[in-house]
């Protein structure tokens, strides 16, 4: 009896810890925007502050590792903890503002896909041309009509034997069994599926004999939007929409899974104010490349992220006016990067004034910017002197703005923390570079899979595309060419490595790992939100004793 009575208290204190966090979260919802959301700026415990004002006196800075967060007593189940955040002053991401990196191993329109569907954000690098960064973003944004859609489909032709088929699935080591037949102008002639491979015994027929025919399968034409292909196959209870032009060319194909996956995630997507993915794309600061955010902004592209190793410069204040001069409030402004209370007064100052501001100088994987020029705040201190300078800018203005801390975020717990020290964004890179959509090279060495890595400051990367270099030296208006003479090749001054990552899945796995950690910390500190959380937490500085008795320790590591 007493047992019982204990398990219904408990119960009863669970359901009502989560009425209170569905209250909570309620109650953010209502907020529309940033200033709503934070009508005083981002408030910091004053623990945080007091904490962080003392290393600050001593001119000592400090980042991750040399904290920790001090548990709170809580209402709040991790489930049930919102993780909205504001990466821009208009925009809020559903998963703890988590932005993709610009850099050409990180994102381009796979992994922005991916993170939209997250709950984040991608950042198309600019090593890409001006129109292909454009169509990037016109792909991503339009995939929320093509939900689920394969756009180019691996297909056989009707003469290609069984045989042939079997071979490319095993040696390509495809798990999926259902492939388009399309003769050689790419008509649509009939469907393999996983029903005509199993039974093929002792022969080798070519696939025109073993295909279902064109007269027998469901199709759709061009412009079927995700939500018809998925009225279409569960009407009539097919796994295989194939997608047909003028003349049954095939131009892609839905698949059940994919189409029912998106329907039930659709909430969790980010969306622009067209009802599109929310895609981004960083820019360089020169004149010339205006030309590039005009096809990014036709393209519909709702964010550019003014991208420099140094963005406190004036550079950067003139292409903020021309950019508000050019398109106003259609565009929201992202600058970095800047690691300092000056370098933020600096860029808040005057009549342009960004909607976020960017905060990292060296804290990245694969960045040097600090061992070759002397320069660069240990994260955690730069994420808190930008918010000092944002928040005495605020009170004078009334005007706050968004602070995404870029690099140096290992763990959930850093990002935790770096949220607790007054970020709302956090852009991660190699954290993110070792999954499938990430277009660095999958590479195995030892029996382990691993993909490339780059900085944007690399010597490769600097050589190979004018946007590296723009972020990091400078070229002079007519002389901006994708091609270096050896002369100019030997002048440039790497900040960035090349490297591996461990191979680590799907961007949905890792992301999910991290939000996941996230939301245990906010319950931990006694916070449902992230504002709570800002508000709530209290940081310890922890001697490197106190790191390692936080990891793994007196047992044998075995994973590997």
């Amino acid at each position: 009896e007493i047992e019982s009575r204990q398990n219904q208290a408990s119960k009863l204190s669970h359901n009502l810890a989560r009425k209170m966090a569905e209250q909570t979260i309620v109650i953010e919802k209502k907020h529309a925007g940033f200033a709503e959301t934070y009508p005083e700026g981002v408030k910091l415990s004053q623990d945080n502050q007091n904490l962080l004002n003392r290393s600050r006196e001593q001119r000592q800075a400090i980042t991750f590792d040399e904290v920790t967060l001090e548990d709170k007593p809580s209402d709040f189940h991790p489930n049930d903890c919102s993780l909205h955040s504001f990466v821009t002053r208009r925009i809020r991401l559903k998963s703890s503002g988590i932005l993709s990196a610009a850099m050409d191993t990180v994102t381009e329109r796979e992994m922005a896909l991916a993170m939209a569907k997250m709950g984040g954000m991608g950042i198309l690098h600019r090593n890409l041309s001006a129109e292909e960064q454009a169509a990037q973003v016109s792909w991503v944004r339009k995939k929320i009509h093509y939900g689920g859609m394969i756009d180019k489909p691996i297909a056989f032709y009707p003469q290609d034997r069984f045989s042939y088929l079997q071979q490319q699935i095993q040696n390509k080591g495809w798990t999926f069994t259902s492939f388009p037949i399309v003769d050689e102008k790419g008509t649509f002639l009939g469907l393999m599926t996983r029903d005509e491979l199993e039974f093929v015994e002792g022969t080798n027929p070519t696939l025109e004999r073993l295909m279902k025919p064109r007269s027998v399968i469901v199709t759709a034409p061009q412009g079927t939007s995700s939500d018809e292909a998925y009225k279409i196959m569960q009407n009539q209870r097919v796994k295989k929409l194939p997608i047909l032009g003028e003349g049954d060319k095939l131009l892609g194909m839905y698949v059940w899974n994919d189409v029912k996956q998106d329907q039930r995630k659709r909430d969790f997507f980010s969306l622009d104010s067209d009802g599109h993915f929310l895609v981004g794309a960083a820019i360089s600061l020169g004149e010339e490349d205006m030309i590039r955010a005009d096809l990014l902004v036709k393209s519909g592209c709702k964010v550019l992220v003014l991208d420099s190793s140094h963005g406190a410069c004036k550079p950067a204040k003139d292409q903020i006016k021309r950019l508000r001069l050019a398109y106003g409030d259609k565009i929201d402004i992202i600058v970095g990067n800047i690691a300092s209370y000056a370098s933020a007064a600096y860029l808040l100052e005057g009549e342009y004034i960004p909607d976020s501001l960017k905060v990292g100088i060296g804290p990245g994987s694969i960045c040097t910017t600090r061992s070759v020029t002397g320069h660069g705040v240990p994260q955690l201190t730069a994420v808190y002197e930008v918010w000092r300078a944002v928040s005495d800018f605020g009170k004078k203005s009334g005007y706050w703005v968004p602070i995404i801390a870029d690099g140096g975020m290992r763990t959930s717990g850093d990002i935790v923390k770096a949220l607790a020290a007054g970020a709302n964004g956090i852009m991660l890179g190699s954290a993110l570079a070792g999954t499938d959509e990430s277009p660095g090279k999958l590479i195995e060495s030892r029996g382990k899979r691993y993909k490339t890595i780059r900085g944007m400051g690399s010597r490769t990367a600097m050589e190979e595309r004018s946007g590296s270099r723009g972020r990091y030296h400078r070229q002079e208006g007519e002389h901006v060419t994708e091609e270096l003479t050896s002369q100019q090749k030997q002048k440039l001054v790497p900040e960035g490595v090349e490297g591996l990552v461990e191979y680590k899945g799907s961007v949905e796995k890792v992301l999910n790992e991290l939000l996941g950690g996230i939301g245990s910390g906010l319950a931990h500190s006694g916070a449902g939100t992230i504002p709570q959380l800002q508000e709530r937490s209290s940081l310890w500085i922890q001697s490197f004793a106190g790191v390692a008795e936080g990891r793994p320790h007196s047992i044998q590591d075995v994973r590997n």
